[in-house]
């Protein structure tokens, strides 16, 4: 069959060029193939065309033999360091996974190293001073084997080192506790402390506690305003506005820019014996234009919205960047057959609504009520206890205003003014007025 495009007839050539056509068409044709040679005739062309197209194939396919680029080896990227009451803690940020096989070890009674082994260093990174009362200073050297980071003690003290992986936007890292020696007669001094406040004059003590610290920053908001730093400036000054009213005395949970767990910050509002519980942060959002403060107790029976349940399990995480271990089984739901549990959430709805009011008199914030989550920190069970969600980090508006000083001392003023209202109205009913249904001291 000939093919379509060919002509329907014949063609006629004429001129000059007929003559060559007729002598072509007369010339004998070529005697066929015989044999082998007609069968590689017949199959040399197919051959090539399958090696051609071998060819082209193999061109288009990287060859098996060679092998992947190995991934870089991690670099120590950075060193950073906060000091505590109760220990130092230092951080070694990598670009990449910590070695399996780093080593912790005491090399002489004040050094302890640190050994990541195929790590490279930064050229950023060198000595560290730190110059508090435990360590002297960090030593990064580099070696064909890796890199050692010494830590030079001023105390004969064990460090404690673990490796934490990346989480929450923050990188794999090292991290060295250097613990405060016990010290028996500060310990003393403390409970002495709190029992004169107890017994004497009967002060009425509230723990503030400024949420996040140390490597725990919180929500980083417009133009990387720090959560911690805020939650930190309003505790303090709340804190000053309640040891002017009297018979109130207030604690700090944390006292500069380090990380305290959770749990332990229930601890030291229990050490202190305190009647109530306020933890200060920030709220913030992907929606840059949400505002408004808010006020959350503990909720038995799950969050008021999702809102409020996502937010309780974000600030819940705190302890994972900072390396605590969750612990096992939740104690919420044994604290909730206790009868004190149950009067505890009624008191510190109480309290949240009076703080509601109160911060409301600030007409440059919105109010967005108060509502119930489950965040850790408000599960002692014996301590009325609230959360105060100051504004919206997140907005440009509201990052400016918290922090401005001016705004953090009239914010802590209103929320001193609904402290003093709640324990007004306590101090009422425990005198002898009639209480509500259910009412304790």
């Amino acid at each position: 069959m000939r093919p379509s495009s060919w002509p329907s007839s014949p063609l006629k050539i004429n001129g000059p060029n007929a003559r060559l056509v007729r002598e072509r068409s007369t010339r004998p044709a070529a005697r066929p193939l015989r044999g082998a040679r007609a069968g590689l005739g017949r199959v040399a062309p197919l051959a090539l065309l399958l090696l051609l197209a071998l060819g082209c194939f193999l061109g288009a396919v990287p060859a098996a033999t060679s092998a992947a680029p190995a991934p870089a080896a991690p670099e120590l990227v950075r060193l950073r360091f906060w000091t505590a009451p109760e220990h130092t803690r230092l951080v070694f940020d990598l670009s990449g996974a910590v070695p399996a096989t780093t080593k912790f070890r005491m090399t002489d009674s004040t050094t302890f190293e640190v050994f990541m082994p195929r790590v490279r260093k930064s050229p950023a990174v060198t000595t560290e001073f730190v110059g508090d009362s435990l360590v002297a200073d960090i030593f990064p050297a580099v070696s064909d084997s890796g890199t050692s980071v010494r830590i030079h003690l001023k105390r004969k003290v064990t460090p404690l080192g673990f490796v934490l992986a990346a989480a929450d936007g923050v990188p794999d890292r090292v991290v060295v506790d250097v613990p405060m020696p016990v010290n028996p007669a500060a310990e003393q001094a403390l409970e002495q402390k709190v029992t004169e406040l107890k017994s004497g004059k009967k002060m009425f003590i509230v723990a503030i506690d400024a949420g996040h610290g140390g490597e725990d920053t919180g929500a980083i908001g417009y133009r990387h305003l720090q959560e911690a730093d805020i939650t930190l400036a309003v505790a303090r000054k709340l804190k000053s506005q309640l040891d002017l009213i009297p018979g109130i005395s207030a604690v700090l949970t944390r006292t500069s820019d380090y990380f305290i767990p959770l749990r332990k910050r229930i601890d030291l509002a229990r050490k202190y014996q305190a009647d109530l519980f306020v933890s200060i942060h920030c709220n913030a959002s992907r929606n840059h234009d949400a505002t408004g403060t808010e006020i959350y107790f503990l909720s038995p029976n799950g969050a008021t919205d999702e809102a409020s349940r996502s937010l309780a399990e974000k600030e819940n995480a705190a302890d994972m960047i900072g390396g605590v271990p969750p612990e096992s089984g939740d104690d919420l739901i044994s604290i909730l057959f206790d009868l004190r549990q149950n009067d505890t959430v009624r008191r510190s709805s109480e309290l949240a609504e009076l703080l509601i009011d109160a911060v409301s008199a600030d007409t440059r914030l919105s109010t967005r009520g108060v509502k119930q989550a489950g965040f850790v920190v408000l599960k002692a069970p014996e301590i009325p206890s609230v959360l105060v969600e100051t504004a919206f980090i997140t907005n440009p508006r509201e990052a400016a205003i918290l922090k401005d000083t001016q705004f953090q001392n009239k914010f802590a003023e209103h929320l001193a003014q609904g402290i003093q209202s709640y324990k007004a109205m306590r101090d009422r009913a425990s005198g002898g007025a009639a209480a509500p249904t259910g009412s304790s001291n």
